[in-house]
């Protein structure tokens, strides 16, 4: 018997990209279940041409916060609310190719916990012949370490198997809910990666993970606090081994001192130490090298 698969889709203020995105995702070739969609509390048109939406197709299941609730727990809010053997994870402004959900759903092991494609950006037009980005390596299988600085599986590109995926929620509040999904994969049946390009990640003003018109400093700046609370986050996952557990309490620990420290050494020789596996993302052809001017970026501020 074929699984279930649910679509989730959380929706704010998107009228202007919204109704591309469901289009896309309606004419998927996989059989999916539903398409949950739950608008957290929208100021423009995004409901309303929702509810138009709605009357086309009894796949979607509409429904809105009254207040705003945050990203987060919006996302939590539509899992719950889905009933699918498999989860799969829709932003409001991408546009999904025709055939992302079979290929994906063909290619995953029963045992997999968390599946994911690639992704291209583009703000104007889809490109007509999209190249994935050669300068990060995509993550996959089962070592909580090669997330530790850097999280490669996007949400949008995401199908997760629904009993690893619920015992994880609540997401925590400040973390990226695709890299909790990701953290908690390693230990419930792995990852994995299909060389695919599934998503076309719609590139504006609005997005929550792209920071644009920020200086190099800034963005520095930006992502050691982004770190130090995921970090934080990671420590209190239960199911890692112990010397996982240890290393992120460490590199949390030391990750901390550097948000208030000008030079930190022990930090240096920590990310060195490691930088196999917590560099293990970045595609560079004298890894070490790299490796040393990033440590030294974060560890040595004058």
């Amino acid at each position: 018997m074929q699984s279930s698969l649910s679509i989730v889709m959380c929706t704010y203020n998107g009228a202007a990209f919204v109704e591309a995105q469901v289009q896309s995702i309606l004419a998927q070739s996989y059989p999916f279940e539903e398409l949950v969609i739950v608008d957290d509390a929208s100021t423009d048109q995004t409901y309303a041409l929702l509810q138009q939406l709605a009357t086309t197709d009894t796949r979607i299941q509409l429904f809105q916060n009254p207040t705003n609730i945050g990203y987060n727990a919006n996302f939590e809010k539509a899992i719950r609310l889905s009933v699918g053997d498999y989860t799969a994870f829709a932003d409001q402004d991408d546009i999904w190719e025709k055939e992302k959900l079979a290929l994906m759903m063909e290619a995953m092991q029963p045992s997999t916990a968390l599946i994911y494609c690639d992704s291209v950006r583009f703000s104007d037009a889809i490109p007509t012949n999209p190249q994935s980005n050669k300068k990060n390596r995509r993550i996959a299988g089962s070592d909580p370490l090669l997330l530790g600085m850097f999280n490669t599986v996007s949400g949008h590109a995401s199908i997760m198997r629904r009993s690893a995926l619920m015992p994880i929620l609540p997401f925590p509040k400040d973390v990226y809910y695709d890299w909790w999904m990701a953290m908690h994969a390693t230990i419930s049946g792995g990852i994995q990666f299909i060389p695919f390009i599934g998503v076309y990640q719609r590139m504006h003003t609005q997005n929550i993970t792209i920071q644009q018109g920020l200086t190099e400093q800034e963005h520095r700046n930006r992502y050691r606090i982004m770190l130090s609370k995921h970090l934080a986050a990671f420590t209190t996952i239960q199911g890692f081994p112990e010397t996982v557990q240890l290393f992120f309490r460490q590199f949390s620990q030391l990750w901390n001192q550097s948000l208030t420290m000008k030079l930190n050494g022990r930090l240096f020789v920590f990310l060195l130490q490691h930088h196999r596996k917590l560099f293990y993302y970045k595609v560079r052809r004298l890894p070490i090298f790299s490796a040393f001017k990033v440590s030294f970026l974060f560890c040595f501020r004058w």
